[in-house]
């Protein structure tokens, strides 16, 4: 008689499991607005950060967007964004994806090191960065992507921008910061929608504690092989 566990073997042979890709990002295109003063739910925000809901330009998806301009620090430099702290998995590759617009009519300024009238920094970036923690929240990596670049990204429509990192080992979230620096007086504006931090497919994974060798994802005759070598040395 076969027993039981050969039984529940056999019947295994052909499961696949695959991680799939998921966006961890929540609310990314700011269509649920925040309870307060927030903006967007799930989003913190800091310094000028405004909702749009399609009163300035067409969202690059659903009915809102976010605009962001800086705080005319004479000589100085001005911070201005949202952040949301997401999970990830140590190990795995994200993909950030973030869309952006400035108007032709009032343009971020590309940046100049000494472009200020007293011979300081000049300009703006928007770049949205992607800080990995781990579990005591200290910094142990990080990415980023430029969302629109002055001077070099077309007015006037929505530019899609992405960059990809994996999280350390020992990284449990992450801070995604779409962010507008500004130096000085420099005029112009940013709006921001639709973004994403996706973690990619890991491809096939065990689908359970038998599948011991590759390829993984399947129950093959290699498991059944590796399983008699450990048994013959006696492994646990």
């Amino acid at each position: 008689m076969r027993s039981m566990k050969t039984i529940a073997v056999a019947a295994s042979f052909g499961l696949v499991a695959a991680a799939q890709a998921q966006d961890v990002v929540s609310n990314g295109s700011f269509e649920t607005p925040g309870p307060g003063f927030l903006i967007a739910e799930d989003w913190g925000q800091f310094n000028n950060v405004f909702a749009d809901e399609s009163m300035e330009v067409t969202p690059q998806d659903g009915l809102r967007s976010v605009k962001m301009f800086g705080q005319f620090i004479p000589e100085g430099q001005s911070d201005n964004g949202l952040f949301q702290v997401v999970p990830v998995v140590g190990g795995a590759t994200y993909t950030l994806t973030t869309h952006a617009l400035s108007l032709a009519s009032d343009s971020l300024q590309p940046f100049n090191e000494t472009g200020s009238a007293g011979g300081g920094p000049f300009g703006h970036r928007a770049v949205c960065v992607v800080d990995f923690k781990d579990s005591g929240g200290n910094n142990v990596g990080s990415f980023e992507v430029d969302m629109w670049i002055p001077g070099q990204s077309p007015n006037d429509v929505w530019v899609q921008a992405t960059a990809s990192g994996v999280a350390p080992a020992n990284a449990v979230e992450a801070q995604v910061t779409p962010l507008l620096i500004q130096w000085d007086l420099a005029t112009g504006a940013v709006f921001i929608d639709n973004i994403s931090l996706v973690q990619e497919d890991a491809g096939p994974q065990p689908c359970n504690p038998a599948d011991l060798a590759e390829p993984f994802g399947v129950l093959d005759f290699s498991d059944v092989i590796a399983f008699l070598g450990f048994f013959g040395a006696g492994c646990d």
